[in-house]
């Protein structure tokens, strides 16, 4: 397994809070948990099983 410095989660949540210190306005990281599984069980991390539809799609409305 990689270290958390090696992972793509690492480097978004680092763009995050540079873009906040940048005085970036609609910048929200929401960091997940368990959520990395695709619907038939399987693990894969990169898999829009991370992704609440209805959040996303009421953020993105209201943008």
């Amino acid at each position: 397994m990689s270290e958390y410095e090696e992972m793509n989660a690492y480097y978004i949540k680092k763009l995050s809070e540079n873009l906040k210190k940048a005085n970036f306005k609609d910048i929200e990281y929401i960091q997940t948990k368990d959520k990395e599984f695709r619907s038939n069980g399987e693990r894969h991390p990169h898999s829009w099983s991370i992704i609440d539809r209805k959040d996303l799609i009421d953020w993105v409305l209201e943008k």
